[in-house]
């Protein structure tokens, strides 16, 4: 499980430096092959181990391919998909066209989300955090989150 939230710089050249507490967790699960693609619904990329991204491909794959969301969702996640690997020093390299649609500049923030990971400039994480407090205020808790035990 992919936990906690990371401060990161991206270099001259776009890449990141998975932080090292995941890198085993990564090798182990993939051999440090993952998928870059964009969130469907928010500016931030999304990071998967190879396995868990064929996980939820299959799972997109197998719905109904004349529904409106289901080509939205296939056109956004998979159509951005791009393949990438930890290199030697445990980097990943961020396309620019990934970087341009997240608008990534030097600082990032990697989240773990459990079986991916989002990455988010920091600006808009935190504006993004921010917005989501205020949204929440307006909105009743739903049961199955007033359930949860903490």
């Amino acid at each position: 499980m992919f936990r906690g939230v990371h401060n990161l710089s991206i270099d001259a050249k776009g890449r990141v430096k998975v932080p090292t507490r995941h890198q085993t967790q990564i090798d182990e699960a993939c051999g440090g092959k993952m998928v870059l693609s964009i969130h469907p619904d928010d500016k931030c990329l999304l990071l998967y181990p190879l396995e868990n991204w064929q996980v939820l491909e299959k799972k997109i794959n197998a719905l109904p391919s004349l529904n409106i969301h289901t080509k939205r969702l296939k056109r956004k996640l998979i159509g951005h998909a791009t393949d990438c690997e930890l290199d030697k020093t445990a980097r990943i390299l961020i396309p620019s066209t990934l970087r341009d649609y997240a608008k990534i500049g030097k600082k990032i923030i990697m989240s773990g989300q459990g079986h991916n990971f989002e990455l988010w400039d920091e600006d808009i994480w935190n504006k993004q955090l921010d917005n989501l407090d205020a949204l929440s205020k307006k909105e009743a808790i739903p049961p199955e989150v007033v359930q949860l035990s903490l």
